[in-house]
C-alpha cells in the first residue's frame, strides 16, 4: 500500500514580508510625491542644458554665481523675448478669425452645395470639431497657467542645483566608498550627460519642423508665416497635443482667405507631422539618446497613457535615466550583451 504523500507546505520568511512590506510602501510613497519627482526631473533636466555653458563660464574665471545668473539671464531674455514676437499676430489673428467667422461659414457652405456635399452633417462635423478645439486652447491656457508655481520652482532649484552641483554630486555619492563611488558619480555624469542629449535632439527635431512649416507656408502664400513657424517649433516639445494645437492658428489664417487654402495648410501639418513623427523623430533621438526607434515610440505611447502630456514629454528622459543606471548595475560583460543593440 503506497504511502500518502504529505500536504506541500509554503512557508513565508518573515525577511520576505518585511522586503514585499517596504516595496509596497516605497512604491505607495512615490506615488504619493510623483510631483515633488517631476518637478526634481524637471530641475535636473534643466541643469543638464545649462551646465556646459556655467562650467565653460567658470572656467574663464568667471565666479560661479555671476555664470550661472548670467546664463539665467540670456536663457530667460531669449524666452520672453520669443513669447513677445509671437503673442501680436497671434492675438490679431484670433481677432480677424473671429470677426470674419460668418464670411468663413459662409463661404464653407457655399463651397460645399457647389460640390453637392451634404452640409448639414459636415457642418454639424465642423462645428463639433471647432468646440472641442476651443476646449482644449482653454485646457492648455489653464493647465499652464495653474503650473507657474510649478515652473518657477523647477528654475529655482535648478538655479541651485547649478551652484554647487559638484558638491551635490559628492553628497550622493559619498555613503559609498572606492569603485562604488566612482560608479555613482559616473553614473550621475552619464545620465546629465544623456539628458543633455535628449534636449539637444528636442531642439534639432523643433528647428526642423520650423523651418518646414515656413516653407510650407510661404509656398501656400499664408500671412505671418515666420510666426506660425515658431508656434509650430516651440510647440513640437509637446507631443500628439502640441503639432494639433499649434497647426490651429495657421489653419484659421487658411480659412480667412479660402475654404480650400484652409483644407491645403491641414494637409502641409499632417504631412509635415507624419514625415517628423515617422523619420525624423526615430532617427535623431536614436541617435542622442541611444535607442532603438521603436522603443522610443513605445516610451511615448506609455507615457502618454500613464501620465497625459506630462508623461509623454517625460517618457525618453525617464527611458534614458533608466537604461544608465540599470547599465552601471549590470556587469561589463552583461552590459553590452543587453543595451548594445537598445
Amino acid at each position: 500500500m503506497a504511502e500518502a504523500k504529505a500536504p506541500l507546505k509554503i512557508e513565508i520568511s518573515h525577511r520576505t514580508v518585511i522586503f514585499t512590506s517596504v516595496f509596497i510602501l516605497g512604491a505607495w510613497f512615490l506615488f504619493i510625491i510623483k510631483e515633488i519627482i517631476i518637478v526634481v526631473f524637471l530641475s535636473i533636466i534643466l541643469l543638464s542644458a545649462l551646465l556646459k555653458p556655467v562650467d565653460w563660464l567658470t572656467k574663464r574665471k568667471i565666479p560661479r554665481f555671476l555664470s550661472v545668473t548670467i546664463i539665467y539671464i540670456f536663457t530667460l531674455t531669449l524666452f520672453f523675448t520669443g513669447v513677445g514676437f509671437l503673442i501680436p499676430p497671434v492675438v490679431k489673428q484670433s481677432n480677424e478669425f473671429i470677426s470674419k467667422l460668418p464670411q468663413i461659414i459662409a463661404t464653407i457652405n457655399d463651397f460645399l452645395i457647389f460640390n453637392e456635399i451634404p452640409v448639414e452633417d459636415l457642418s454639424k462635423i465642423i462645428a463639433r470639431q471647432i468646440e472641442q478645439i476651443a476646449g482644449d486652447i482653454v485646457k492648455v491656457s489653464t493647465t499652464v497657467f495653474s503650473r507657474v508655481l510649478l515652473v518657477l520652482t523647477v528654475f529655482v532649484l535648478a538655479f541651485y542645483l547649478l551652484l554647487d552641483w559638484d558638491k551635490f554630486v559628492r553628497i550622493i555619492a559619498s555613503p559609498f566608498t572606492g569603485k562604488q563611488e566612482k560608479k555613482i558619480i559616473n553614473t550621475i555624469s552619464e545620465i546629465e550627460h544623456g539628458l543633455g542629449n535628449w534636449l539637444r535632439g528636442q531642439v534639432v527635431l523643433s528647428i526642423i519642423v520650423g523651418i518646414s512649416v515656413y516653407i510650407g507656408l510661404i509656398l501656400l502664400g499664408i500671412p505671418f508665416a515666420l510666426p506660425l513657424a515658431v508656434i509650430a517649433g516651440f510647440m513640437e516639445i509637446i507631443p500628439v497635443i502640441g503639432p494639433t494645437v499649434s497647426a490651429i492658428p495657421a489653419i484659421l489664417v487658411g480659412l480667412t482667405i479660402s475654404p480650400l487654402l484652409g483644407l491645403a495648410v491641414t494637409a502641409l501639418y499632417i504631412v509635415i507631422q507624419q514625415i517628423e513623427s515617422n523619420v525624423f523623430a526615430p532617427l535623431i533621438m536614436s541617435k542622442a539618446v541611444g535607442l532603438y526607434p521603436p522603443v522610443i515610440i513605445i516610451s511615448l505611447l506609455i507615457g502618454l497613457t500613464v501620465a497625459g502630456v506630462t508623461g509623454a514629454i517625460l517618457a525618453v528622459p525617464f527611458v534614458v535615466t533608466g537604461k544608465i543606471i540599470i547599465k552601471e548595475l549590470l556587469s561589463e560583460d552583461q552590459k553590452e550583451e543587453h543595451f548594445e543593440d537598445l
